[in-house]
């Protein structure tokens, strides 16, 4: 893991509560989908859940979510 690798948590992206994505958190209210899912604005929420998201998962990180 590297230090400067930015931080990765479980959550969902929108309205989509089903599907559960990488999010890498660049600062305290900004996460985005590793995957490129919703828009830069979209609403994202941190969830104790494990990531279905199938493009997520294809996509290697520093670090797992």
């Amino acid at each position: 893991m590297s230090e400067n690798a930015p931080d990765i948590v479980a959550g969902t992206v929108g309205d989509d509560v089903r599907t559960v994505h990488r999010l890498r958190v660049l600062d305290p209210h900004t996460r985005h989908a590793v995957c490129g899912a919703g828009d830069p604005d979209e609403v994202t929420d941190e969830w104790l859940r494990a990531v279905n998201c199938r493009a997520c998962l294809a996509t290697s990180t520093d670090q797992e979510a």
